[in-house]
């Protein structure tokens, strides 16, 4: 993995070109499935069309049975365009494994007829106990599954989690204030401690309860993030550490559908309920 470190302000930036490429390919994703979908709609809607349908019902159910109808029909492109996001950024690293899962699956079947993984399909290789490895014919016309590059998660990468929760942040502080007024908006962090109205104003600079509830409020950006981080490195960490001693086997290929599929599914739902759940809190 190539990055590009250089110098800003007496700082040190770093830039991960693989991480942008995939967060711009997700990008590119949603928007052609968009339009796709956009372009065709009908009454009685086809298999893609439905599948759309049903993403957004689902996080219209979701954030106007939390927020209100009034609020939460503002909230849902909002809402719908974050778990979208995080859906297939965790699902797109998902891609080069079905291929390869895909391929020891056709050189399976052309194993039974070459006597089980001979010369046609490729050599099966027993190393103690738990390690299997399998080399693909590179003859076969299967082999470019095998040789497909490994996509990276951007969810993987802690900038584009904390970008995510630093949008979420603003979208909900810029709300915050529109709803209630500024002067409002800053007595929510007062506390009780001291009164925030009249002479009582002079002594905000003392105010220790401003403090605490500011560190709070950036607490949960950190938190909001480093918990979708945490989650999907740890999956990724585990299929990677298993599919090591076996490989390609039966046990990755489970691991791969719980830690890949469903868990980056539940990450995705967490994320966007914390987010409508912050929304509610301070709307």
């Amino acid at each position: 993995v190539y990055r590009y470190t250089f110098e800003l302000l007496g700082h040190q930036i770093t830039i991960d070109p693989a991480n942008i490429l995939m967060t711009w390919l997700v990008m590119g994703l949603l928007t052609i499935f968009a339009i796709f979908v956009a372009r065709g709609l009908r009454t009685i809607p086809g298999p893609v069309q439905a599948i759309a349908e049903s993403v957004y019902e689902f996080v219209d159910d979701l954030t106007v049975g939390t927020l209100g109808k009034q609020k939460g029909n503002m909230f849902v492109p909002f809402i719908f365009m974050i778990f979208t996001f995080i859906l297939i950024s965790n699902w797109i690293g998902v891609i080069p494994n079905l291929a390869k899962i895909l391929g020891i699956c056709i050189a399976a079947v052309h194993g039974v007829f070459s006597l089980i993984f001979g010369s046609g399909a490729g050599q099966v290789a027993v190393e103690g106990f738990s390690k299997i490895m399998f080399s693909p014919n590179p003859a076969t016309w299967y082999y470019p599954l095998f040789t497909v590059p490994d996509f990276i998660e951007p969810t993987r990468s802690v900038n584009t989690d904390l970008a995510l929760g630093i949008m979420v942040f603003v979208v909900v502080h810029v709300n915050s204030i529109w709803n209630k007024g500024f002067i409002e908006y800053i007595k929510q962090y007062w506390g009780d401690v001291i009164p925030c109205h009249g002479y009582w104003l002079l002594l905000a600079p003392i105010n220790v309860m401003i403090i605490i509830n500011i560190i709070g409020e950036l607490s949960s950006v950190v938190s909001h993030s480093f918990r979708l981080f945490g989650n999907i490195l740890g999956g990724f960490m585990i299929i990677t550490i298993v599919s090591s001693l076996v490989k390609f086997i039966g046990i990755p290929v489970l691991l791969l559908g719980f830690f890949g599929l469903f868990a980056g599914l539940v990450q995705a739902f967490v994320f966007t309920m914390l987010a409508i759940t912050y929304i509610g809190q301070k709307a």
